[in-house]
């Protein structure tokens, strides 16, 4: 039995980064609320065998666009994400949203009043809803405050090109109608 548990685990081990692919999927908004505060979403992510790191998110109406970078629920304060979203909420990939470059404007559009803002995730899956949970720092101080619960039908993925070549944004602006 150890014998097979360390083959498997070292099957993992060089599988993961080998398999490791960048995915790209587009969200629609279900509701009002999402639409107003969030508008289609598109994340860029990492799947590996069964892990998800998502990289960064993009605002398919606005062109804007945020780097996410993993976060650890103790930064939300007390008690954490079981504090905002309940202990049986799904959400519990947190990432923190890059101020740089469009992140400052989306963290605001997310979560008026915050400097920082937090995205917890539903599990990633293609062709299934995803559900985002928007935390914010409080500006009176104290610990992070729920901003926004957002929910999202698959839209569809983007196919990347496969080696070198296009660069980023440029995916983002098709030239001929919808990227899917």
């Amino acid at each position: 039995m150890r014998r097979f548990a360390f083959l498997l685990i070292s099957i993992l081990a060089l599988a993961g980064p080998a398999r490791a692919a960048v995915r790209v999927f587009s969200y629609d908004p279900v509701d009002d609320a999402t639409r107003r505060v969030a508008g289609d979403l598109t994340f860029r992510f990492r799947q590996r065998l069964i892990f998800v790191t998502v990289l960064s998110i993009i605002s398919t109406e606005g062109r804007a666009q945020a780097d996410l970078k993993p976060a650890d629920d103790k930064v939300l304060g007390h008690g954490g994400l079981s504090r905002l979203i309940g202990d049986n909420a799904p959400e519990r990939d947190l990432y923190e949203v890059e101020p740089s470059d469009e992140g400052a404007e989306m963290i605001h559009a997310f979560c008026p009043g915050s400097a920082r803002a937090w995205l917890a995730f539903s599990r990633m899956t293609e062709a299934r809803p995803l559900r985002v949970q928007v935390i914010g720092d409080n500006p009176a101080g104290g610990p992070a405050r729920l901003c926004h619960t957002l929910d999202f039908n698959f839209h569809g993925e983007w196919k990347l090109p496969s080696g070198p070549g296009v660069p980023e944004r440029d995916l983002l602006q098709p030239s001929h109608g919808a990227p899917f």
